[in-house]
């Protein structure tokens, strides 16, 4: 089996990070700018992972 490298390790934690600011986008229990401005971080975290990780396919 392969071992992970320090970018599966920085990938993991990448995914990691946008999979907890997305959910914590989705809390109602907080007020709607602070959901707003999680949606906008949830949202360059994800152009960061596949700008960093990604493949380029399926890309404009």
């Amino acid at each position: 089996m392969p071992q992970p490298t320090s970018d599966d390790e920085q990938l993991f934690r990448d995914v990691a990070s946008l999979g907890a600011t997305a959910n914590a986008a989705r809390d109602e229990g907080l007020p709607p700018a602070v959901r707003e401005a999680l949606n906008d971080i949830a949202a360059e975290q994800a152009d960061d992972l596949s700008r960093n990780h990604g493949t380029g396919r399926g890309t404009a």
